[in-house]
């Protein structure tokens, strides 16, 4: 079974602050990670990093492949979405999953499980 995140010494720096420092991981399918740490630990350096958004030294492959090469491809297969407030406050929630159906093209509102409901008439 192939690991879904494959890390080999991935390691980052912001000038003398070194935030990854010789990460190795292998997440199997079907498993789930939690990063937790302090402010600066590297947590969203590291998810960064994992989405092919911000470069790192040392080996990393998701699904198999380079997120920083193969980043449109991996995009295909995977979606993520930040847990802070980037969207406009007066976006109706419906508005948000056309949006996001857009950007994510596996991203589909009517398989999600996601039913409108309305009590206007």
């Amino acid at each position: 079974m192939q690991a879904v995140i494959k890390a080999r010494g991935l390691n980052k720096s912001y000038g003398s602050k070194r935030v990854l420092d010789n990460i190795n991981l292998d997440l199997m399918p079907g498993r789930i990670l939690g990063l937790i740490g302090p402010n600066g630990a590297g947590k969203t350096t590291l998810l960064k990093t994992i989405l092919g958004l911000a470069p790192a030294q040392g080996e990393l492959s998701v699904l198999g492949l380079n997120p920083h090469t193969q980043r449109t491809q991996m995009l295909t297969e995977i979606s993520f979405i930040a847990d802070t407030a980037i969207l406009p406050r007066w976006l109706k929630v419906k508005e948000a999953l056309v949006y996001l159906e857009g950007v994510h093209p596996r991203f589909c509102p009517s398989q999600s499980g996601i039913i409108f409901y309305s009590a206007r008439k």
